[in-house]
């Protein structure tokens, strides 16, 4: 895959101090409204006609940008990124996606390249099935069909949402927001007075999910320490669980 740009780090690493957007906490509530930052799934598929279940490591290419498609992955378990590169190296991370997602459904249905690439962030488990088997699938199979409008409908509004959003939630809000959806997604332990998160994400990822630079995005870690609402230890993320609890309050 094509290098990292040599400013992308891994980790929550840098030194930081808030970033301001200059909107009210009041403003930040309202028009924030928890939408995700990557679409959680909202309904489930009967996954028994897509193939046998297999584990996955993280930082495994599930596949590549540019290649033709040949197959559909749907995630039982696990997260996974799709990155894009443009010309020039320069790489945007599109979407992160969780249990439910069909990955290269899109490319499949209209038989055009992938036009991204899916890496694996954790331990994850994928059913596939190959790109004629899932098209005759879909022409079968009306309660499928239906499922992938839905998923793509909701993904859709929440884009719409998100864009909006961008003007009237600070950097802050939508960095908690990501971290409050790891937290669910990855089934943390809510019950200890400690939430300790192995971040899957790098800082650049971070950065643009949430929409700021990684310069940004730096200054937030510290300031949520001198809070007390996090610290790091051995490359843990340990986060009050109190705080989150308020947050969802």
């Amino acid at each position: 895959m094509v290098d990292k740009v040599k400013s992308k780090s891994k980790g929550l690493s840098m030194d930081s101090s808030v970033v301001h957007s200059g909107v009210s906490t009041q403003e930040q509530s309202d028009c924030f409204s928890h939408v995700p930052l990557f679409p959680l799934s909202r309904s489930y598929v009967d996954s028994t006609e897509l193939g046998e279940a297999q584990a996955y490591t993280a930082a495994v290419e599930l596949f590549r940008q540019g290649n033709k498609p040949d197959g559909v992955f749907f995630i039982e378990r696990g997260l996974v990124k799709l990155v894009r590169v443009e010309k020039g190296g320069s790489e945007l991370i599109v979407r992160v996606s969780e249990r439910g997602a069909f990955l290269g459904a899109e490319s499949v249905i209209i038989e055009e390249a992938y036009p991204v690439t899916a890496t694996t962030l954790t331990t994850s488990s994928f059913r596939r099935i190959s790109a004629p088997a899932f098209r005759k699938l879909l022409m079968q199979n009306s309660s499928l069909s239906w499922h992938l409008h839905q998923a793509h409908s909701h993904e859709i509004s929440d884009q719409m949402i998100r864009v909006a959003q961008l003007g009237c939630s600070s950097a802050r809000t939508r960095f908690e927001e990501l971290i409050w959806q790891l937290i669910l997604t990855m089934e943390l332990n809510l019950s200890a007075s400690e939430i300790r998160l192995d971040m899957p994400l790098r800082n650049w990822e971070i950065a643009e999910l949430i929409a700021v630079t990684p310069e940004h995005f730096s200054r937030m870690p510290r300031e949520m320490e001198t809070e007390g609402v996090l610290r790091r230890h051995k490359g843990w993320l340990i986060f009050s669980t109190a705080h989150w609890v308020q947050l969802r309050t």
